[in-house]
């Protein structure tokens, strides 16, 4: 848990059932208004249990539900800001944890937020509306999500199970598309394919979304030494990542680490505590 004073953020873990399909709960609760940044990562379930969050990308309003929304996979940051005291839940999914509990594509989703009821009906999402509507603690939060996901899963044919080879060959740092096929043990089409369905963008674009990710593990924590000694190796130099920093953060790396980050900060040390790693799109994938 990352607390300090009107602000909170905190990590609860799935049931072991769910190893593989969702990497953390998690739960940011603020007392006054608060804004941060959202990283380019994967998809996720988010419930907003009290107040009203925002989100808003290159200043354009993006419209989201008032209760249950699934985000899909991002490749930019966007702003997220509550408007007084609020209190978000989320479920960050892995890509077989994606294709699993959803029919739609990824891909379809990118950048995008819809209705959760769009794609988990009605029925399915009235019932975890209710259910934590009456969790009274975070244990019971946890515990509700944990029977709706679980009895979710099981419901539907399992996800291809190349898809968590492919999330595997990802982390593995490939250097280009024909190392990430090779390593994922597919076809480049195949390898394409499957990215869409569940990750959302194609291979060449996730091969740099995942560089530009291990850097910035690497270097939030020690802004103390020189960038050169941190980036990636897939880098050319300290230009080649900054220009891949405003790409993906619409900002300098001097500007947003200057910047307060209030949640990202508290939820980088909770998920790290809690998986071992900073950032959801680092998660290691299903074995």
């Amino acid at each position: 848990m990352a607390e300090t004073g009107a602000l909170a953020v905190r990590m609860l873990r799935p049931a072991e059932a769910l190893r593989g399909l969702v990497d953390a709960y998690y739960i940011v609760a603020t007392e006054v208004a608060v804004a941060d940044q959202l990283l380019a990562g994967p998809g996720n379930i988010r419930f907003t249990l009290a107040g009203e969050w925002r989100l808003t990308s290159n200043g354009v309003h993006i419209p989201t539900p008032p209760r249950a929304a699934l985000f899909g996979p991002t490749d930019r940051a966007a702003t997220f800001a509550s408007t007084g005291a609020a209190i978000m839940l989320g479920a960050g999914l892995t890509p077989t944890g994606w294709a699993q509990l959803f029919d739609v594509a990824a891909s379809t989703l990118r950048n995008r937020v819809c209705e959760l009821a769009d794609v988990a009906g009605d029925h399915d999402t009235a019932r975890i509306d209710a259910a934590l509507a009456v969790a009274p603690d975070d244990a019971g939060i946890a515990a509700a999500l944990d029977a709706w996901l679980i009895a979710r899963a099981a419901a539907r044919r399992a996800a291809d199970p190349r898809i968590a080879a492919v999330h595997r060959a990802l982390l593995a740092a490939p250097v280009d598309v024909p190392g990430f096929a090779a390593a994922a043990g597919v076809s480049e089409r195949t390898l394409h394919r499957l990215c869409l369905r569940a990750l959302g963008f194609a291979p060449k674009a996730l091969l740099r979304q995942k560089r530009f990710l291990r850097t910035l593990e690497r270097v939030r924590g020690v802004l103390d030494r020189p960038l050169s000694g941190l980036i990636d190796d897939g880098y050319v130099d300290q230009s080649h990542f900054n220009r891949d920093f405003r790409y993906f953060m619409g900002t300098t790396p001097t500007a947003y680490f200057d910047s307060p980050r209030e949640i990202m900060r508290r939820a980088a040390v909770a998920r790290r505590t809690a998986t071992g790693r900073g950032l959801q799109g680092l998660h290691p994938a299903a074995a």
